[in-house]
């Protein structure tokens, strides 16, 4: 049941990276995950008996199971080395394409030579991965099946291991990249008793339990599986607290210019349909203000904003601003020069700024009513 929900975990992180790499521009990073996020959730499912007893019967090979779970983890090695490398790297796209396309050749060669010893060595009868392993790993005819793999995997991983910390960061991207990573040592961790196992004299081959290695290796899975979701969880949740900040602000802009949200809805993810109301109510706020100035309105023109003015200050006075109503828009008008942006605040952080205190103008204002008729009604 546990491998099943790790294995779900990576399928969703994958097909979250696959409708990404769909809705928008292909790229190296996108790649590289779905093929490091898909290939580890193939070990996953690969590691369950009953899959594996089915994979065995159809491939008609005793547990070659075990021979594509080594090679599935040598592409996840090389997806995560990709992926690491690229974002890390400040060369040309070409040659980020280049040298991505060098290591899934010297992946695909060395899955290939797992493969192939694995094939020529003894066939045993069937049993679980678990089992395959107790009895097999140590022992002269298995130590270079296990070899080759598991050094490139020890090589690869630790390399992303060390560019993922210096990569980390507070950031929403930095926070998944760090727990990303922090799975990734953990496999770094399992691959090396495991390789211990395979290369060990039988007497400090009990030191190291394959137990032990199983289980680093599904916590492991699960930690990339959760650094792999973190930025589309928090994305999700930050574009709904943000739809809820706007909602109130976009009414009444849209109550304003009706027509400014004619057209075709974009369809994605959640946050495109912030980036869409967001944009609708910046054209909203433009057009309220030159209709103010057509008007005549006497501080149509306006002095800038105080130096050293917070953002939150500036943006209390738009709201307030608009808070007042189309019949006294022109009075209340602060001047074109106050709807500019703050140059410490983007285009979005203001929208989002307007937007915030317009709301808190309009809670009170509601909450205001509520105590007018609460003491009427007295």
């Amino acid at each position: 049941m546990i491998v099943w929900v790790i294995a779900g975990l990576l399928g969703m992180a994958t097909g979250l990276r696959i409708g990404w790499a769909l809705v928008n521009q292909q790229s190296v990073v996108s790649s590289a995950m779905i093929v490091a996020l898909g290939s580890l959730a193939l070990v996953a499912v690969l590691n369950w008996p009953p899959l594996t007893l089915l994979v065995d019967t159809a491939l008609r090979w005793p547990n070659i199971s075990v021979g594509l779970s080594q090679m599935a983890l040598v592409v996840s090695a090389a997806g995560s080395c990709v992926m690491i490398t690229s974002v890390a790297s400040t060369r040309r796209p070409e040659v980020t394409r280049r040298l991505a396309i060098f290591q899934y050749v010297l992946a695909a060669v060395i899955a290939a030579l797992t493969l192939a010893l694995f094939m020529i060595g003894e066939r045993q009868p069937e049993m679980a991965p678990a089992e395959y392993l107790s009895r097999n790993l140590g022992t002269p005819n298995t130590a270079l099946d296990w070899l080759v793999p598991l050094l490139y995997v020890l090589l690869a991983l630790t390399l992303v291991s060390w560019v993922g910390l210096r990569l980390s960061n507070s950031s929403r991207r930095g926070r998944a990249l760090f727990l990303f990573t922090a799975g990734i040592a953990l496999i770094v961790a399992a691959s090396a008793f495991v390789l211990i196992r395979a290369v060990s004299t039988q007497a400090a081959a009990y030191l190291v339990g394959v137990g032990t290695a199983a289980t680093l290796l599904l916590c492991a899975m699960a930690i990339v599986a959760a650094g792999a979701l973190l930025p589309s969880v928090e994305d999700w949740i930050g574009a709904r607290r943000e739809l809820r900040l706007i909602e109130p602000l976009r009414r009444e802009m849209e109550s304003r210019h009706p027509d400014i949200g004619i057209g075709v809805r974009p369809r994605g993810p959640l946050v495109y349909r912030v980036a869409e109301r967001l944009s609708l109510i910046s054209d909203a706020l433009y057009l309220e203000g030159a209709e103010a100035r057509r008007n005549g309105g006497g501080h149509a023109e306006g002095e800038d904003p105080p130096a050293g003015m917070a953002p939150a200050d500036q943006a209390r006075a738009v709201a307030g601003w608009i808070g007042a109503g189309s019949a006294r828009a022109v009075e209340a008008f602060p001047g074109r020069r106050w709807l500019r942006q703050p140059a410490d605040c983007s285009d979005r952080e203001w929208i989002l700024e307007i937007a915030r205190q317009y709301r808190a103008l309009d809670r009170r204002a509601s909450e205001g009513v509520s105590s007018s008729g609460e003491t009427g009604g007295k």
